[in-house]
């Protein structure tokens, strides 16, 4: 699939696209789903990486420039690589999964695939956030303040009771969660200016230089935004320089 031309066909955002370099292009459902927070968290924590080895970073979320600034600050990403769109014309155009859909409300729906019905992969998913996962990294350092919502309740170093070790903790990742669905429901009306995409999946592009397709992953399910969500992101190790 042309990915670029289909993007910028049905976007006009040439000037996003960055020539001699290669683009990744995250495809993320709602700025209000649990994905699209964690997976720009993996992001911003890889920004540094992304830019020393000239991967020109895209995203693109379901919402409008209010959300999309919201999802930015919260997130730590830089607004100027991030586009909204208002609906789920350019996943449809792209083949992506809209999800669980049916005649009820699309949170119904979501809260539906929450449980792992018609979601591969995510009863999994919610179970890994709370046993933890020694292939993946800590979330939360030793001095690190655990905000939920306005209230500092503890630091990183609770999750020490369970290990020392740097890898993910049991409950550690749950945590994380927490502190996300936390921020969305109490800006609501400003993450989800429109609720009838909540299911929408996403999906991950990385082209090369050329634009041809280095790496793809379609998301079939909630909170399964990679195909190794140990390390979301390790794919791009296999195409540095």
């Amino acid at each position: 699939m042309d990915y670029k031309n289909i993007i910028i066909k049905y976007l006009g955002k040439e000037k996003n696209f960055i020539a001699k370099k290669k683009n990744l292009i995250v495809l993320l459902g709602s700025f209000a789903d649990f994905d699209s927070f964690e997976y720009a968290q993996q992001l911003s924590t890889q920004s540094k990486k992304l830019a020393k080895n000239s991967i020109n970073l895209i995203l693109v979320g379901i919402g409008n420039e209010q959300s999309k600034e919201l999802f930015c600050r919260f997130n730590n990403i830089d607004v100027q690589n991030v586009i909204a769109v208002r609906n789920s014309e350019l996943h449809e155009k792209l083949n992506l999964n809209a999800g669980f859909v049916t005649p009820l409300p699309a949170i119904i729906n979501l809260l539906i695939m929450c449980a792992g019905i018609s979601s591969r992969g995510t009863f999994k998913e919610v179970f890994r956030g709370y046993i933890g996962d020694k292939n993946a990294k800590a979330l939360f350092a030793y001095e690190d303040d655990i905000n939920i919502g306005s209230f500092s309740l503890f630091k990183g170093k609770i999750f020490d009771i369970f290990s020392k070790k740097q890898y993910l903790r049991p409950f550690e990742l749950a945590t994380r969660r927490l502190i996300n669905m936390i921020e969305i429901l109490s800006n609501w009306n400003i993450y989800v200016p429109d609720a009838s995409f909540m299911t929408q999946r996403g999906a991950t592009i990385l082209l090369n230089e050329k634009d041809e397709v280095l790496y793809e992953f379609i998301s079939e399910g909630l909170l399964c935004y990679s195909n190794k969500m140990s390390s979301p992101l390790s794919f791009i190790d296999d195409f540095l320089n």
